[in-house]
C-alpha cells in the first residue's frame, strides 16, 4: 500500500502539482501587477502642421474625442492575448499614437468611469500632462491632449435609457476632479467584476505562454471588489477619493459636474447603436429641462468606428398598438429581427419536412414569441446561428450604419424634435464630431484603411476557437421557437452578436474645428460656438457659412440667430490628400520607434487629393405643434449640388427660396462626399442577392466562408459633415 501511495504521490508533483499551483497563485494573486504607464517619446513628430483657411487666418485643427486605453475594463478584456488582443495599452500608447500614427492636433482619452480606480484616473491625468510637455517652448501646440471619461449608461427600459456620453475637462492642469463620474448598475462591468475564477484559470492554461496578463486581471478583480460606491447625498469635494461615484441620470451628472465647477462638455455618442440600446430607444426621454443641458451638451458625435448614427428612417423594430407590441412587416429597406426569427423557424420547419400550413403556424408563433420576449428575442430561437439573420435588424440604406439601427435614437430625429409640455426645456442644438471610439489607445485610426483587427475594434476571426467555436448544422435544426420568462433576465445583459457586429465596426471619424490659433483656449472656444465638423476618418477640408446675415457677417457653422430674410449660403470643400504605404521617416533611427508603435503604416500623404463628387444639402424643419410626424420634417437630401473632379476643391452657393413662405424655423447641414475608395467594413454584411435583390446569404467579416479574416474592404465615399446652421424665423 505504501509503494502504490508513494507512486500516487510523485504523480501529483509531477502532473498534478503544478497546476494546484498555479491555481493557488491566481486564487490568492500571487503574481498580478498593476499596468505600466508606459513611455511618451518626446522627440519630434514626423509632421507637424494645421491647415489654414483660404479666406481668413483660422486653421483647420483635426483630433479625436474618444479613445480608451486598457484602463476601460472591456478594453482590458478585448485586449488580452487570448481575444486576439496585443496586451495593456496605457495612455502613453495613446499620445505615441497620435503623434507618430495619426498626426493628430488634439486628443482625449475617455476610458469608461465605470469601475476606473482613483489610482488609475491619477496616472492618466500624470500620462497626459507628460504628453503636453512636447508642445513646451513651441510658439504653437504640437499636440493638445485632453483628459476626460465616458458615462456609461445603458438600460433596457427605453425610457430609463440615456445612453453614453463623453465628458471632456478643458483644463489639464490645476485641480481636476478627483475621480470620474460612472453610471451605475452596469451589468456588463461587472460581469468582468465578478467573472468566475475557474473562466480565468482556464484562460491561463490554454494560453500558458501570456499567464501574466491572467494574473493582472485577478489583481484588478480583487481591487474592484474591495472599492466602496460613494455617498450620492455629499458633495463632490466631501466625497472619499478612493470611492466609486455614480451619477443615475444626466441631471446627476451635470450637477455634479457643477458641483466640481470647471469647463467641461457632455458628448452624447453612438446613440443609434443597437448593441447598446433597447429597441424602442429614443431621444424624447430627454428631451427636457432636467435631461439636457445646453451648457453641457452642445456637441454630438455623429460617426465613429461603432457607425453612424446621422440618419433617421421611419421604420420599427417593432409597432406599438393599443399599448402592446406587435411585429411589424418588412419594408424594402428594413427586415424587423421579429419578422426574421419567423422565417428562421419556418426554415427549419421546411427543412424538417413540415407541411407549410404548420411551417407558416410555427413562424407566427415565433414572431410572436420574439416580440413578447423583448429584449431578449434572441433567446427564442434554440442554438441561433449568426449567418440565419441574414441583414435582418440593419438600416439597409444608411452610410455605414451602426449596427442593429435605432432610427429614433438617430441624430436627425433629435434636431427635429421639440418639447411643448416643459416650458423651460432647450431644443437639442448639436454641433457634430467624428471619434474613433477606439480601444487600444489608437486615436484617429481612420488615417488609413488598413490593419482590421488593430486599427478598429474588430476582433473576431472565425479561425479563433475562443471567438467562434464550432457548431454543426445539426445543432440548431429545431424547427420551434420557445417562450422566455421576462422576470428570470431582470439580470441579464442583452445576448451578444459578436459575429454580426464585426461586420460593422470601422476605422472610425475625426472632429475638425476651425480655430484663430493652435492653442487650448481657442480650441474649447471652437467646440463650445459648434465651429466643428465631422469626417468619416478622412481630413476633408470643408467650410459652411451664411453669407447674406443682415449683419453684413459671415455666420460659419454652428451659428444660431434670427434671419429676416431667405438665407444664402456658401460651401467650399476640399478632399483629403491620397495615402502611399509606410511612414516617411527621414531619421532612421526613429524607424524602429514608429514601426514599432505604428505597425510600420503612419499618415503619409502625397501632394495629390480625392476629388468631392457633390455636395449634399440636409433641411429639418423642427416640429412646431405636439405630435408633428417627424418624417416629414427631414428633407435628406434636400438638395443635391454635383461637383466637377478638381484638385482645387468644390465651391457651391444656395439659397433657400422658401424659408420666408415657410415661416418657421429651419436647420441646414452639409455633407461633402468624396470619391470612392476602399475601406475597412464599407460593404458590412455583404449579401449574396436573387434576381428580385433579396438577401440569401450574408458574409461576415471575419469569416473565411464569408469576407475573409483580412482587412474586408469595399468601395466607400468618404465624407465630411458640416455643424449645422440654425436659422430662426423673425416672426417666431
Amino acid at each position: 500500500m505504501t509503494r502504490y501511495l508513494q507512486i500516487a504521490f510523485k504523480v501529483f508533483l509531477i502532473f498534478l502539482f503544478p497546476f494546484v499551483v498555479l491555481f493557488l497563485a491566481l486564487f490568492f494573486d500571487f503574481f498580478g501587477k498593476h499596468q505600466d504607464l508606459g513611455k511618451i517619446e518626446l522627440i519630434q513628430a514626423p509632421y507637424y502642421n494645421s491647415v489654414v483657411e483660404s479666406s481668413s487666418d483660422k486653421k483647420i485643427l483635426f483630433g479625436d474625442l474618444h479613445v480608451h486605453t486598457t484602463y476601460s475594463l472591456d478594453a482590458f478584456v478585448g485586449n488580452l492575448p487570448i481575444l486576439e488582443g496585443e496586451g495593456a495599452h496605457p495612455v502613453a500608447d495613446a499620445c505615441n499614437f497620435a503623434r507618430f500614427c495619426a498626426n493628430l492636433d488634439f486628443f482625449s482619452v475617455t476610458d469608461h468611469a465605470e469601475f476606473l480606480t482613483k489610482r488609475e484616473w491619477d496616472e492618466t491625468i500624470e500620462s497626459l500632462r507628460n504628453c503636453s510637455l512636447v508642445s513646451e517652448e513651441k510658439d504653437e501646440e504640437e499636440i493638445i491632449p485632453l483628459a476626460g471619461w465616458e458615462w456609461t449608461q445603458t438600460s433596457l427600459n427605453p425610457e430609463e435609457h440615456y445612453g453614453h456620453k463623453n465628458v471632456i475637462l478643458k483644463p489639464l492642469q490645476g485641480s481636476l476632479p478627483a475621480r470620474p463620474i460612472g453610471a451605475p448598475d452596469h451589468k456588463f462591468f461587472k460581469s468582468i467584476v465578478d467573472a468566475p475564477i475557474y473562466a480565468l484559470y482556464g484562460a491561463l492554461l490554454y494560453d500558458y505562454e501570456n499567464m501574466s496578463s491572467y494574473f493582472n486581471y485577478r489583481q484588478r478583480q480583487l481591487i474592484l471588489r474591495n472599492l466602496e460606491y460613494c455617498d450620492e447625498n455629499k458633495h463632490v469635494t466631501e466625497l472619499p477619493l478612493d470611492c466609486l461615484e455614480r451619477a443615475e441620470k444626466p441631471s446627476d451628472l451635470y450637477r455634479k459636474l457643477d458641483e466640481w465647477g470647471m469647463d467641461s462638455l457632455v458628448i452624447p455618442h453612438g446613440s443609434a447603436w443597437g448593441n447598446t440600446s433597447p429597441p424602442m430607444a429614443s431621444w424624447r426621454n430627454q428631451l427636457n429641462s432636467s435631461e439636457h443641458n445646453e451648457k453641457y451638451q452642445n456637441l454630438v458625435e455623429i460617426f465613429s468606428g461603432h457607425g453612424n448614427s446621422e440618419e433617421y428612417r421611419a421604420w420599427e423594430a417593432f409597432r406599438e398598438i393599443n399599448g402592446e407590441y406587435v411585429c411589424p412587416s418588412p419594408t424594402e429597406n428594413y427586415i424587423p429581427d421579429c419578422f426574421q426569427a419567423g422565417e428562421i423557424i419556418k426554415e427549419r420547419c421546411r427543412v424538417s419536412a413540415g407541411s407549410e400550413e404548420v411551417c407558416n403556424m410555427k413562424a407566427k408563433e415565433a414572431r410572436h414569441n420574439f416580440t413578447q420576449s423583448n429584449p431578449f428575442g434572441l433567446l427564442t430561437i434554440p442554438n441561433q446561428m449568426p449567418h440565419e439573420w441574414l441583414e435582418s435588424g440593419q438600416c439597409k440604406d444608411c452610410y455605414l450604419p451602426a449596427f442593429e439601427y435605432r432610427p429614433r435614437s438617430s441624430v436627425q430625429y433629435a434636431l427635429a424634435l421639440r418639447n411643448f409640455t416643459d416650458r423651460n426645456s432647450k431644443p437639442f442644438r448639436f454641433g457634430f464630431i467624428g471619434s474613433s471610439d477606439n480601444h487600444s489607445s489608437r486615436p484617429g485610426t481612420g488615417y488609413k484603411e488598413v490593419n482590421r483587427v488593430l486599427n478598429t475594434d474588430s476582433r473576431y476571426k472565425s479561425s479563433s476557437p475562443i471567438l467562434n467555436p464550432p457548431k454543426s448544422s445539426k445543432e440548431y435544426a429545431i424547427p420551434s421557437s420557445q417562450e422566455i420568462n421576462l422576470e428570470q433576465m431582470l439580470d441579464r445583459t442583452k445576448p451578444s452578436q459578436g459575429e454580426r457586429v464585426a461586420s460593422f465596426l470601422y476605422t472610425g471619424g475625426l472632429i475638425a474645428s476651425h480655430v484663430s490659433k493652435k492653442n487650448r483656449d481657442e480650441l474649447w472656444k471652437s467646440l463650445n460656438n459648434r465651429e466643428v465638423y465631422a469626417t468619416s476618418g478622412e481630413r476633408i477640408l470643408l467650410w459652411f457659412d451664411l453669407i447674406n446675415h443682415p449683419s453684413g457677417e459671415i455666420k460659419p457653422m454652428g451659428s444660431e440667430f434670427i434671419m429676416p430674410d431667405n438665407p444664402q449660403f456658401q460651401v467650399r470643400a476640399l478632399g483629403s490628400q491620397k495615402q502611399i504605404p509606410g511612414c516617411n521617416i527621414t531619421d532612421k533611427n526613429n524607424l524602429d520607434l514608429i514601426h514599432q508603435i505604428c505597425n510600420g503604416e503612419c499618415f503619409n500623404p502625397i501632394d495629390e487629393r480625392n476629388n468631392i463628387t457633390r455636395i449634399e444639402v440636409v433641411r429639418i424643419r423642427p416640429q412646431s405643434y405636439p405630435n408633428e410626424p417627424i418624417e416629414k420634417l427631414i428633407e435628406d437630401p434636400w438638395l443635391v449640388l454635383p461637383c466637377e473632379p478638381s484638385q482645387e476643391g468644390c465651391e457651391v452657393k444656395f439659397e433657400d427660396t422658401k424659408y420666408l413662405e415657410a415661416n418657421r424655423e429651419v436647420i441646414y447641414y452639409v455633407r461633402a462626399i468624396q470619391e470612392p475608395s476602399l475601406a475597412i467594413g464599407a460593404a458590412n454584411l455583404a449579401c449574396d442577392r436573387d434576381d428580385s435583390g433579396k438577401c440569401t446569404k450574408v458574409n461576415l467579416c471575419g469569416d473565411v466562408e464569408g469576407q475573409g479574416e483580412g482587412d474586408c474592404l469595399s468601395e466607400n465615399e468618404e465624407r465630411a459633415w458640416s455643424s449645422p446652421i440654425f436659422v430662426k424665423f423673425s416672426g417666431n
